[in-house]
């Protein structure tokens, strides 16, 4: 059975991504410990779908092209460092300030993809964030000090539109394709 590891996602800004590499890369970290996320492939995950199969991949598009909204566009500002477990850190990321025309969008994809019985619904709660590195060998929480002290105004971006992608996993790292892309 052919399958596409999909997930659906708010494209980054390429200038805000690489101010935000600029300002990380100076932190003083364990970087022999840490896996970066390309500035190229930066992201904002909004549901992950996982293996796909391909039959599925139509009904998916038609279900998102679906999603009506009341406005155009999403900002989106930073609201500083993040550490997924922070007592055994596995991802450093960028935390978003929650807004209610991402969680509308978060809830509408859902939704629709549940209804369509498409996908499971989310049942954890949208925690909006940019993974920056994952950590890839074990490593003490206060080794990350200073990326839980970054404190510059990092700013955001404007999306007008969400996309479906494929991420195909290499030796290399993962490998992003966009798949479609719908107007908000």
């Amino acid at each position: 059975m052919n399958t596409y590891r999909l997930f659906i996602d708010l494209p980054v800004d390429p200038a805000f991504s690489h101010s935000l590499f600029k300002h990380f890369d100076r932190l003083n970290l364990p970087w022999s410990k840490l896996k970066k996320v390309e500035a190229r492939d930066m992201h904002l995950t909004l549901k992950f779908l996982g293996e796909t199969p391909l039959e599925r991949l139509e009904p998916i598009i038609n279900a998102l092209s679906d999603i009506k909204l009341n406005f155009r566009e999403i900002e989106l500002i930073s609201a500083g460092p993040k550490i997924f477990t922070e007592n055994n850190p596995r991802i450093l990321a960028l935390a978003l300030k929650p807004n209610e025309k991402l969680s509308a969008l978060f809830l509408e994809i859902d939704q629709s993809l549940a209804e369509a019985g498409l996908a499971a619904r989310d049942n954890r709660g949208y925690t909006p964030h940019l993974t920056l590195a994952r950590v890839k060998e074990a490593a003490r929480p206060e080794e990350f000090e200073a990326f839980l002290n970054w404190s510059e105004q990092l700013g955001g971006w404007v999306s007008g539109y969400f996309e479906l992608q494929e991420s195909q996993l290499t030796p290399r790292g993962p490998k992003y394709d966009v798949m479609q892309t719908f107007d908000l």
